[in-house]
């Protein structure tokens, strides 16, 4: 079974869910949700919203998926030779996400303490 990804959002879709357009070009186009299938269809450029992936590695927030893999692998086959921009621009993905799931957490409790007063 193949997983595809959105053609919108580029998120993976597992077999069973999802649906497929076929178009009359004979183009095929993989939709997560409605939400990414209705915004297709209206024409939007998936660049400008906030919560897709392609916005994400516009602005710089999230690495693309060909660097991603090329990053880790670069820097464990040989720890000698390295590319200082590769290792900082990884170490600062890596605490940002940190301080962003902290974040997370600390307004969690927030709401709930919120809640139950």
């Amino acid at each position: 079974m193949e997983n595809f990804c959105c053609s919108f959002c580029h998120i993976k879709i597992y077999p069973g869910h999802g649906s497929m357009l076929v178009k009359n070009n004979l183009k095929i186009y993989f939709f997560c949700g409605s939400k990414c299938r209705k915004l297709f269809h209206l024409k939007k450029n998936p660049l400008f919203l906030r919560w897709t992936y392609s916005n994400r590695v516009r602005k710089g927030i999230q690495l693309e998926i060909g660097e991603e893999k090329n990053l880790f692998y670069k820097i464990s086959k040989n720890a000698q030779s390295y590319n200082k921009n590769l290792v900082s621009k990884l170490l600062f993905e890596l605490i940002r996400e940190e301080k962003e799931v902290n974040n997370r957490k600390n307004d969690y409790k927030k709401i709930l303490k919120y809640r139950l007063k």
